[in-house]
């Protein structure tokens, strides 16, 4: 009788521990599939078109509409950045490092099926391990050859084939490992700013008499904002692209001290805002080194740099590689 006590403890604990992982694995699961329906709010793309039959197929469908995006392209007054130098060598690429293409459309043209341009080409490039950010902006006047088109600009790629092909040209131009887009229009860039709380920006004198605000710090709402991205009737287009990294890190800013609570509102009213063709698990990849990135101050820069009205492909690959992996 003295030995059947401890079979009994031992079945009690047995029964306890099981009854804890059982918890412990109903717990993970919830909170598996709390965390995918989270990420089921993202509007991602479909993959299943090859990207020139898709360039080709929209190319088809906007020829009705011609005279119409053609004025609207001429009236854009984007003068071309000539190229010359295609980039030679293999896309280099580290395991702790993700490229993640933004890119904001402009409005597309009424009563016709132009999607619009790519108003804004910028590489979020993440250091996972030592949560570096660094942002890189590409001149939208930069010549490329869009696949049955010929020699477009950059930004007019966009309405050729969408953010799936502007992503690819980039890719193909500057041997660049980029894991994906994702794509806003104004609308909803304007209404990502909103849903942060407005972002804090510095305006110069220039600026200020442009936008209708006081100098110095200003907290723009999502309309504000918009304009600011927009300016460059007081400077140039590079000028016009500094101001949209300064406004990416301005919404870092403002997502920084957030708690997990007000993250996971956050997420809830953006998330639908924004479409990409990230998949999960490299979405995932990112969030699980978020706190890393909270609080970072992007390093930048601009291709070509300084103004330059040339771009050649195999300098500004290697200022890249050098800028992103150096």
């Amino acid at each position: 009788m003295s030995k059947a006590k401890p079979k009994k403890k031992k079945s009690v604990v047995g029964r306890v521990l099981l009854i804890l992982l059982v918890l412990i694995l109903l717990a993970f699961a919830a909170a598996a599939l709390y965390y995918n329906s989270i990420l089921n709010h993202l509007d991602f793309a479909d993959k299943s078109g090859s990207l020139i039959s898709a360039g080709e197929s929209l190319v088809d469908q906007m020829r009705a509409d011609a005279a119409s995006i053609k004025e609207a392209i001429q009236q854009s007054g984007i003068t071309g950045i000539q190229s010359g130098n295609r980039a030679e060598g293999e896309v280099k690429s580290s395991k702790n490092i993700i490229n993640v293409l933004l890119i904001g459309s402009d409005y597309r043209i009424p009563n016709t099926s132009d999607p619009g341009r790519a108003d804004v080409t910028m590489l979020c490039s993440l250091n996972k391990k030592t949560g570096d950010i660094k942002l890189i902006s590409f001149e939208r006047g930069i010549m490329v050859e869009v696949p049955g088109v010929g020699t477009e600009l950059l930004t007019h790629s966009f309405h050729y084939g969408g953010a799936e092909l502007t992503t690819q040209l980039l890719r193909d131009c500057f041997l660049l490992d980029i894991a994906g887009y994702a794509h806003v229009d104004f609308d909803t860039f304007s209404q990502l700013v909103d849903a942060v709380g407005g972002v804090d920006i510095e305006i110069t004198d220039a600026e200020s008499y442009a936008l209708g605000v006081k100098p110095g710090w200003n907290h723009l709402d999502g309309k504000t904002a918009l304009s600011y991205c927009r300016l460059r009737s007081i400077d140039s287009n590079w000028g016009r692209i500094a101001r949209q990294r300064t406004t990416v890190q301005a919404i870092l800013n403002q997502v920084k001290d957030m708690n997990l609570s007000e993250l996971n509102s956050l997420a809830e009213t953006i998330l639908p805002l924004i479409h990409t063709d990230l998949s999960k698990a490299e979405i995932t990849s990112i969030l699980l080194n978020a706190p890393k990135f909270l609080g970072a101050t992007a390093e930048q820069m601009a291709v070509p740099d300084n103004n330059n009205q040339n771009c050649d492909f195999q300098y500004e690959t290697d200022r890249l590689r050098e800028f992103i992996y150096g």
